[in-house]
C-alpha cells in the first residue's frame, strides 16, 4: 500500500539534501544525539528511539524520528514536560534545550513548519503506515 506521507517524507529528504549521521552522545538506552544537516547548515538533535528503529538502512525512517522529535519540543510546555517525555533528568540537558527553540526556528526558515506527517498514535501503536515506513530502504 502506498502512503502519501511517506512519500513526501522521501521528498522532503531529496529535496532538502538531508542527512543524519550514526547516534553519537549515547543519553541512555535509546535516547541518542545524531547529526542534522539540511542543505549545508547542521544541527545536533536528540532523538528518542524507543522501538530501536534507527538504522543507517532507512534514511527515511531516521528522518520520521528528527521530525518526531521536533515537534515533541514544539507541543512540549517546558522543559520538564519535554524531559518527562524523554525520560530524562532536565537538569542534564537544560543547555540542549534552551537550543532548541533557535534549531527548530533555522530549520523551519528552510523546509517550513515542523510535521513529522505520521502520528504519534501511529508510531506508538505500529500501525499499518509505520510497518510500511519501516519496510521503506529506497530513498
Amino acid at each position: 500500500m502506498d502512503y502519501q506521507e511517506i512519500t513526501l517524507l522521501k521528498s522532503q529528504y531529496k529535496k532538502y539534501e538531508i542527512k543524519i549521521s550514526e547516534p553519537y552522545k549515547i543519553v541512555k538506552s535509546g535516547v541518542f544525539f545524531v547529526k542534522l544537516t539540511i542543505l549545508s547548515q547542521s544541527w545536533n538533535i536528540l532523538i528518542d528511539d524507543e522501538f530501536s528503529d534507527f538504522t543507517s538502512k532507512n534514511p527515511i525512517f531516521n528522518w520520521f524520528l528528527v521530525l518526531y522529535a521536533l515537534e515533541t519540543y514544539k507541543e512540549s510546555q517546558d522543559v520538564l514536560e519535554w524531559s518527562n517525555e524523554y525520560n530524562v533528568n532536565p537538569v542534564n540537558l537544560l543547555e540542549y534545550y534552551k537550543e532548541l527553540a533557535t534549531i527548530l526556528n533555522e530549520i523551519e526558515a528552510i523546509i517550513g513548519e515542523i510535521d513529522p506527517l505520521i502520528s504519534s498514535f501511529d508510531y506508538t501503536l505500529r500501525t499499518g503506515i509505520i510497518n510500511a515506513l519501516l519496510d521503506e530502504h529506497d530513498v
